[in-house]
């Protein structure tokens, strides 16, 4: 676990180093995306940038408490804290439901103290957490990973329940990336391909039936397939991600100087940030960021490839598909790959409670990375020290016992 990473010591100073990379390009982003918004709403061109400074300093202490400070990984998946969480994560979804701000049509939004939460993002995290524990734990015991099987079918039972309180708001998006992570740890697992396919398929059918039931959503297939049809109202907002993209050429408009924050894209500073900075960066610069998140993944990819524990392995594995997948839709999304789903690019995006899930989520992949680099330090010990290293050791539940 401490060999070389590219030009790093280690895969925990990459992740750490990309990471604030990708916020400060982010704080530039966000920056330029929103101050025109921010001007005209709050007349505080910077009320954007505060808010994802204060999010971000936060997340940082969050993500380093977590990876360094807190009890290991393997607390936050015994039984008790998963249930308190799962359970607390399915309360928010359903006090959404009951008291949740509506803004443009979806109540997705619990405000608390004058800081708004999005239930949905912290659902995320759970289903990880969930999966880590019991299929990591069907893992560890060699057990056959089956949707047919009592014994392992419940991880996603729990996660379709998610879904649908997500659905409701409605967020069909985030509702399909809760599910699609779950399918993701299930296919890892050792998910036989038969159910594999049966699985997608009724995913698959699910998807269409519920397009074709709601309007606006069969609106977006339509409009995803051909924008320009109806540029001026449905596609205006694809039509206008569209033509930010290309103005931006191979290096870029100069700084701030891009013209869809002007309110000419909706949603310049979330959904459709990417947008922005390929405008302002070019195609350079898109092909920049898309390596680094690149190198993020190949991080994540050491540290899930070297863990001796199966429940860290399903848990680093979750984190990468939570943040490479989410940022892989997102600039799909924009570039008119995918249908508008309304997934954040993380750190490039704005958006204070999926920043801290983020964050909070690196910093579990670090947890697991300190974990195994005290088991190889105990494996390297001669017999005598390891025994007296050992006398005191963490259980699988958390817990301090003596051996």
């Amino acid at each position: 676990m401490q060999k070389r990473f590219l030009i790093w010591d280690n895969p925990k100073d990459a992740i750490i180093s990309l990471t604030l990379l990708l916020m400060l390009v982010g704080c530039i982003n966000v920056f330029s995306a929103s101050f025109v918004e921010a001007r005209d709403m709050f007349e505080d061109g910077y009320y954007y940038l505060k808010r994802y400074l204060i999010f971000g300093a936060a997340g940082i202490m969050l993500m380093l408490w977590l990876g360094f400070r807190a009890p290991s990984y393997k607390t936050w998946i015994n039984d008790f804290w998963l249930k308190v969480i799962y359970f607390g994560v399915g309360s928010l979804l359903l006090l959404v439901d009951l008291i949740g701000t509506t803004n443009k049509g979806a109540q997705r939004w619990l405000y608390v103290g004058g800081v708004s939460i999005q239930p949905s993002e912290l659902a995320k995290i759970a289903v990880i957490l969930l999966g880590a524990a019991l299929l990591g734990e069907m893992l560890r015991k060699r057990k056959s990973i089956s949707l047919l099987n009592k014994d392992t079918v419940w991880p996603f039972v729990g996660t379709v329940i998610y879904g649908i309180l997500v659905l409701k708001q409605p967020d069909m998006g985030t509702a399909a990336i809760i599910v699609a992570l779950m399918v993701g740890l299930y296919i890892l697992a050792g998910l036989r391909l038969c159910e594999v396919f049966g699985l997608l398929g009724i995913l698959g059918g699910l998807a269409v039936a519920g397009a074709i039931v709601a309007p606006y959503r069969l609106q977006r297939v339509k409009v995803w397939l051909d924008p320009w049809s109806d540029e001026a109202n449905t596609g205006y907002q694809m039509v206008q991600s569209l033509m930010s993209i290309g103005s931006g050429g191979l290096t870029g408009l100069p700084w701030g100087q891009g013209s869809g924050k002007f309110f000419y894209l909706p949603e310049a500073h979330t959904d459709f940030a990417f947008a922005i900075f390929c405008q302002e960066w070019g195609l350079l610069g898109a092909a920049i960021l898309i390596t680094v998140f690149l190198l993020l993944a190949a991080a994540f990819f050491r540290i899930a490839m070297n863990t001796k524990d199966e429940r860290g392995f399903i848990l680093v594995s979750g984190v990468s598909f939570l943040i490479i997948g989410q940022a892989v839709a997102n600039m799909a999304m924009v570039c008119g790959l995918l249908p508008v789903i309304g997934v954040p690019l993380s750190f490039i995006s704005y958006g204070g409670t999926s920043m801290l899930i983020t964050l909070a989520s690196i910093g579990l992949v670090l947890s697991v990375y300190r974990d195994e680099c005290k088991r190889e330090k105990l494996e390297q010990m001669p017999p005598d020290a390891r025994r007296h290293q050992m006398r005191v050791v963490e259980n699988p539940e958390g817990r301090w016992q003596r051996r």
